[in-house]
């Protein structure tokens, strides 16, 4: 499938940004980021494209919405430079805005396999953060109708709550829904500031040798009704007295057991895996925070599966649904008791370290999770309804993400894995009883 770049250009804030705005300080959990690029891919169905609507006018009315909303979120529209890595110039250089025609069918790409070349020719970005756009839109219009967005950030800027914030701004700007819009706040370095100790960025995902591959596995809100119900049978005495496993609990697990078993058949029984998180703190700590505050808030969170289950040559759902539970339980009880600024930005950062230590080093198996649900991302309406789906972009590394799966009321798993390993995983009795 071709696609083909009609034309870029730089979308600048439609008024400039006022003189003691024109540094952003980033906070010590945002120093801690690479200056590398996340996506996020939004896809409108054939309704998307109405008759009525020239398509040139619908560019127009994004680019014309997009500079009135980089107006409030100014310092997406800045550079970030090595010189001061602490800053963000607001200098008003403007975000990349990108057209491209794409010669097939948008249901090609909505049902068929994905394709990670297509997803990257999709979601255009540069190769270094430094002196570029530090967000890139990219609005690719199919044959016979339906759009895709693809949307790159710079984590330097934010994690995907800024993001989301971004986003159902934008939408509402370009669809003239005032009273959605989201009035962001870019005030937490004042709250976390850069500390002299703070290390320098932390490296990038190693990405080694291995052929990666990317697959969606959709979990039907049926599935997930059936995969709660099963791990109640077994539960342990904490889920006993607590409420019903979530979602993402029960996904993540599934999909762990799955990856640990393969692991071991990889690696040998003697292997040993960590799970791992994304945890969302803004909801979730005890310290006083800007509403809507644009920037880094997030921690990872570790898990192993316990002695018991990991002696098991095939390990157990039920007991990966503890492990998960527990997981989440700590972390939360862990951030949400910290009063001391400092010291919850240091743990926060702590994390981030240990992650990426352990990405590096390779001496155990990394079991990444990241969930986008509850972002509210299927509501980003930009005037011709809302995206029918949502996408990662290819990581070159191992990586799950789950995302709402807005049809059956379920999660997508967006997962990324060596060739063989997704094989194996496509190959596992409960992977296959629970998913399409």
């Amino acid at each position: 499938m071709k696609v083909e770049v009609q034309w870029k250009k730089l979308v600048r804030p439609s008024a400039p940004t006022p003189k003691n705005q024109q540094k952003w300080k980033l906070t010590s959990i945002d120093k801690l980021h690479p200056p590398i690029y996340m996506g996020i891919i939004f896809y409108y169905g054939d309704n998307a494209e109405k008759p009525s609507v020239d398509i040139r006018e619908r560019l127009h009315q994004m680019e014309e919405s997009l500079s009135k909303t980089l107006t409030l979120f100014y310092p997406m529209a800045g550079r970030y430079s090595e010189d001061d890595s602490c800053v963000i110039d607001c200098n008003d250089l403007g975000v990349e805005f990108i057209h491209a025609k794409v010669d097939g069918q948008i249901d090609q790409v909505l049902h068929g396999e994905p394709d990670m070349d297509l997803l990257d020719r999709l979601s255009e970005f540069p190769t270094n953060v430094v002196g570029n756009p530090l967000v890139v839109i990219q609005v690719n219009m199919f044959e016979g109708g339906g759009l895709v967005i693809g949307l790159r950030f710079t984590h330097k800027i934010g994690d995907l709550y800024t993001m989301a914030m971004f986003i159902t701004s934008w939408a509402a700007a370009c669809r003239g829904d005032t009273d959605a819009t989201v009035y962001p706040s870019f005030h937490l370095s004042s709250l976390f500031p850069v500390k002299e100790s703070v290390a320098h960025n932390l490296p990038p995902p190693r990405i080694g040798n291995e052929e990666f591959v990317l697959s969606r596995f959709r979990f039907s809100g049926n599935s997930l009704l059936k995969l709660k119900a099963l791990a109640r049978d077994d539960a342990n005495d904490l889920m006993r007295n607590d409420s019903q496993p979530s979602r993402v609990e029960v996904v993540s697990a599934l999909i762990s057991r799955a990856l640990v078993d393969i692991d071991r058949k990889k690696h040998g029984e003697q292997s040993t895996s960590v799970i791992c998180m994304t945890l969302h703190l803004r909801e979730k700590m005890n310290l006083a925070i800007p509403a809507n505050s644009c920037g880094n808030l997030y921690a990872m969170m570790f898990a192993r599966p316990d002695q018991n289950t990991a002696t098991k040559s095939k390990l157990n759902f039920n007991g990966m649904v503890n492990v998960m539970r527990g997981m989440i339980s700590d972390a939360k009880i862990k951030y949400s008791t910290v009063a001391d600024r400092e010291e919850f930005c240091s743990m926060a950062g702590d994390s981030l370290t240990k992650f990426t230590t352990m990405v590096s080093a390779s001496e155990e198996c990394l079991i990444p999770f990241t969930s986008w649900c509850r972002f509210g991302l299927y509501e980003n309406d930009f005037g011709w309804g809302k995206p029918i789906l949502i996408s990662s972009t290819s990581p070159k590394f191992r990586s799950m993400i789950l995302i709402e799966d807005e049809e059956s009321g379920g999660i997508n798993a967006w997962i990324t894995l060596d060739k063989d390993e997704m094989i194996l995983l496509k190959q596992d009795p409960e992977i296959l009883a629970f998913t399409s």
